[in-house]
């Protein structure tokens, strides 16, 4: 895309956090912005605060598991606003902790909102824009946690390797076309579940926590080029993020390196 004035995006889990940080992006870019979340004062409070900056701003209290639901979204903004150029498929769920400590129920609630939540969102939108066929694209939210899996992140970290995985397919599915596709892969954004999560840990953890969080805009002015851009990967964090991804790029050579060996 190479232009985003007065066109539609619609940013699932877009009230707070990244999603909002989007959603403020787009609004200050002169796009029409609908957002989507499951309660309905912080919808309120984040459509205030966006018709600063736009006079065209949707809000629906949507669960992202509920195709049902996304699909009557879906037919009231294309009404009001008309076609959606820009799909961001944002809300999402924590879900960190070893293993064998995250129950069944756990691992199905993850991976339903997670994955799932991604995939309802392209089986509702994506024939759409194709049908118009003007120049789209579509923003799955992931994490670092889906591109390296370090610490204890079980049902979260992997259902956002999933969204990585499926994210590059869809990729290969629309080369041809008018839709783009980014994976977002924040490592540590300023967030309420980073809020949260600095509430678990020790006083210095929080600190280094504190010090590689990305503002939520800047986030959202990450994902507005790439979608500009035409980037796949959208990666948020400096230096710490950039070693542990050249280790582990290290790691898989090295793996091969001692199975076949270099004549």
């Amino acid at each position: 895309m190479k232009d985003l004035n007065n066109k539609t995006a619609f940013i699932t889990g877009g009230s707070t956090g990244i999603g909002f940080g989007m959603a403020t992006t787009f609004a200050k870019s002169g796009m029409n912005v609908a957002i989507t979340d499951i309660r309905d004062e912080e919808l309120a409070s984040a459509k205030e605060k966006l018709s600063a900056y736009t006079d065209n701003v949707m809000t629906f209290n949507v669960d992202s598991t509920d195709v049902s639901a996304i699909e009557n979204a879906a037919d009231e903004l294309e009404k009001t606003l008309g076609p959606l150029h820009v799909l961001c498929n944002n809300a999402g769920i924590p879900g960190g902790a070893p293993i064998l400590e995250t129950d069944d129920a756990r691992w199905r609630l993850v991976f339903e909102v997670n994955f799932f939540g991604p995939v309802n969102g392209i089986s509702v939108f994506l024939p759409r824009m194709l049908k118009h066929g003007e120049d789209a694209h579509i923003v799955n939210t992931a994490s670092f946690s889906g591109i390296h899996g370090h610490g204890h992140q079980s049902a979260y970290g992997s259902s956002k390797f999933a969204v990585v995985g499926m994210s590059e397919f869809l990729r290969n599915d629309l080369a041809h076309t008018n839709v783009g596709v980014s994976v977002l892969c924040p490592h540590v954004a300023d967030t309420p579940i980073i809020q949260n999560l600095k509430k678990r840990v020790s006083g210095d953890m929080a600190k280094v926590i504190s010090d590689m969080a990305v503002p939520a805009e800047t986030v959202g002015a990450q994902v507005m080029n790439a979608i500009l851009t035409d980037e796949f990967y959208v990666f948020c964090d400096g230096t710490h993020t950039r070693n542990m991804l050249e280790q582990r790029c290290k790691d898989y050579i090295a793996a091969m390196d001692r199975q076949f060996p270099k004549e």
